[in-house]
């Protein structure tokens, strides 16, 4: 697992490795240190690179590569080929190896950044805290849930909210709908279709963020049914009107839709309600490939915006957080039998190293994956994210003007990321 703090570089140039690269000759290539390179991509300095592999390279120089264009390399760096000419006063798209080519950096945005968080003992809990705390303005605390009768299930959660306070970072209390069976829409029914119980669930809501010291809530209830619509708006109206009171916040996690009531199976989530209530809704445009089905991108951009064209019509964007994915998932895609596992996205670039798989982009979806053949033959495939994918992501923070963004869950990323992050925003 990364404790290492993430080093302050200027690194938004992306490389992506060609035949015949080694660490070696990209420092040389781009006039910088090996170990400089090899830390902020979470490699070992001995690192045996694959094809395809995309390095965040430290500074704004970009040393064009053979095979390269105006268009690969604008789409690499989430720009417009325009706007990547104009910057380096090109009359014309002809360019040639070994050309320098220069980055522009935007300003940095300001935002608000959170992110789910599994607790461990308190000594992980305070390493895991400490090294993410540059770029972290909440901290999700997973989970608490409630019983038939709305009393909720403590976590042994290991002071991580206290220790989140130290940090200047706001805890949050994650309650969700899981139960026995998971995600559990009857169990959500049960309690938000009874006024009794909503308002005994609320009581409890706030006696635990009181006494647990707790900055507000995040309301993480999935796969409630259409026919619980009001109900749930009832309930989130309720419970901000007791919690707001006492300066306490809520925030609500919410599927991606594209229009009220589409999908339909997800009529039971109001945005435009429901946005006039909470404090921020976090998007959860993550997930339309995973394990249970077949393999493909997670997040794909082409399936991302038009759920936020839809949120920013629907809610202020000013209370928008676009979620992003901090996990890959590996299937199993042998004889038409497809199964899948998640795991970090650290544990994703040790994987294809360890077995020298080339990378794959996927340029509609703008997402890596790579296969890799099992000792007893059994062939994988890997979807996950990279520089590539990840500042593709951000930028649709900014193209949207949205208030935030958040992930699932702390502890998954890799350094590229918070590389990233503080590059392009400034945390608040």
């Amino acid at each position: 697992m990364y404790f290492n703090k993430p080093s302050l570089t200027y690194a938004q140039v992306i490389h992506e490795t060609k035949a015949g690269d080694t660490l070696s000759k990209i420092a040389i290539q781009y006039n910088t240190r090996v170990e400089e390179i090899a830390e902020i991509n979470g490699l070992k300095k001995d690192a045996h690179l694959v094809l395809g592999q995309a390095l965040l390279i430290p500074g704004s120089t970009y040393m064009v590569q053979p095979g390269d264009s105006i268009a690969k390399i604008a789409n690499r760096h989430a720009i417009s080929a325009g706007k990547l000419m104009n910057y380096n006063h090109l009359q014309r798209t002809l360019i040639i190896p070994g050309q320098k080519l220069y980055m522009p950096r935007p300003s940095k945005m300001k935002i608000w950044a959170g992110t789910y968080y599994v607790p461990k003992d308190k000594t992980t809990n305070t390493k895991m805290i400490e090294s993410y705390k540059d770029t972290l303005s909440g901290l999700f605390v997973f989970d608490y849930h409630p019983n038939e009768k709305g009393q909720l299930i403590k976590v042994n959660e290991n002071e991580a909210h206290k220790i989140a306070w130290k940090k200047n970072i706001f805890p949050y209390a994650t309650v969700t709908n899981i139960s026995l069976k998971g995600y559990d829409p009857n169990l959500i029914h049960k309690i938000l279709s009874n006024s009794n119980l909503r308002k005994s669930f609320i009581n409890n809501i706030y006696t635990l963020l009181d006494s647990q010291d707790y900055k507000g809530i995040v309301i993480d209830f999935e796969m409630v049914r259409p026919q619980d619509r009001e109900n749930l708006n009832q309930f989130i109206k309720q419970l901000t009107e007791k919690l707001h009171r006492s300066k306490m916040q809520v925030l609500m996690a919410m599927p991606p839709m594209t229009g009220d009531k589409m999908p339909a199976y997800y009529g039971g989530y109001d945005y435009s309600t429901l946005g006039k209530y909470v404090d921020q809704l976090f998007l959860m445009t993550y997930n339309w490939h995973w394990p249970g089905g077949p393999s493909g991108p997670i997040a794909p951009i082409s399936e991302i915006r038009p759920v936020l064209k839809y949120a920013v019509s629907a809610a202020p964007r000013s209370k928008l957080m676009l979620g992003i994915p901090q996990y890959a998932y590996d299937w199993s895609v042998t004889a038409g039998k497809r199964t899948g596992i998640s795991y970090s996205t650290q544990r994703a670039i040790d994987q294809f190293m360890s077995h020298e798989s080339q990378i794959n982009y996927d340029q509609k979806a703008g997402s890596p994956w790579f296969r890799y053949v099992e000792q007893n033959g059994t062939l994988h495939e890997v979807w996950f994210e990279d520089p590539r994918s990840l500042l593709a992501k951000f930028r649709l923070v900014r193209e949207f003007g949205l208030g935030g963004m958040g992930c699932w869950h702390l502890g998954t990323s890799m350094p590229q990321t918070e590389e990233i992050v503080k590059e392009e925003f400034s945390i608040q």
